[in-house]
């Protein structure tokens, strides 16, 4: 009998300990490009995402992360352009974002905050279809359309919290987030067969969208980079939501910093 109740514990103890094991291999790797920091500076959160911005627009399948670059717009954007021009933008992509650099990115960890400003080059392309009066000319046409914008500025700001999961792991969770952009040092604009048959005119009425780019850039770019941002946001809180807090960051937390979800 005593034998038997023995080898009923020892059994209990293996079993127990390939729980834990296995809970342990649960955890999914963290990518070699992932670089956490030990400390809440500029510097180093600012030389992290740098680090971190190829091989995340690469994509991480194990994370459920896609490539981001380019990015394909799944819905169309319509949009008002100077002179009472209605303009449909569909089939859209972005190219670009492995082109962003940080040029600050802070923590405010008092206010649950992280602030990142940075630059990027952007193109995109798709098809348009126009609707409208520039000058002297009625449009209803159709065609490709290409949007380059040099050096454009954004300023994100999200607001995060860091909840346990099931397993009492910490996980970093976005609360919120806005952005401000501005639109490049340059900006160019490009739409095929907008005055079917006559390039010149085609071209003196991308004269006069292109003298207005920072208004065409709003209307144009500005639902675009909403969508961009969105989705970059969806795809990082899929990122804290397979690393746990311990895997991303060496900054030790309280219990105070741990909310419900």
């Amino acid at each position: 009998m005593a034998r038997a109740i023995e080898m009923l514990a020892n059994l209990l103890a293996v079993t127990v300990l390939c729980i834990c094991v296995h809970n342990t291999f649960q955890l999914v790797p963290l990518p070699d490009f992932i670089h956490p920091c030990g400390e809440l500076t500029d510097e180093c959160f600012t030389q992290a995402t740098l680090d971190a911005i190829p091989g995340v627009v690469r994509g991480i399948p194990e994370a459920g992360i896609p490539s981001l670059d380019p990015l394909y717009l799944d819905r169309n954007i319509t949009m008002n352009l100077p002179g009472n021009v209605k303009m449909t933008f569909h089939n859209g992509k972005l190219s670009g974002l492995r082109t962003c650099v940080p040029d600050k990115v802070s923590s405010h960890r008092e206010k649950r905050t992280f602030i990142f400003d940075i630059h990027c080059n952007f193109t995109i392309k798709g098809h348009y279809s126009i609707l409208g009066r520039i000058l002297l000319f009625s449009l209803d046409t159709e065609g490709s359309a290409k949007i380059k914008i040099w050096n454009q500025h954004i300023r994100l700001e999200v607001l995060e919290k860091v909840v346990k999961d099931k397993n009492g792991e910490g996980h970093y969770k976005i609360n919120s987030y806005k952005y401000k952009a501005d639109y490049g040092t340059d900006l160019k604009l490009n739409l095929t067969n907008l005055f079917r048959g006559s390039p010149q005119i085609s071209a003196n009425i991308l004269d006069v969208l292109n003298s207005n780019s920072q208004l065409v850039a709003a209307e144009f770019g500005g639902p675009i980079l909403d969508y961009a941002i969105d989705y970059a946001m969806n795809v990082t809180q899929r990122f804290f939501s397979t690393y746990t807090y311990d895997q991303i960051s060496k900054v030790p937390l309280t219990e105070e910093f741990f909310e419900d979800d």
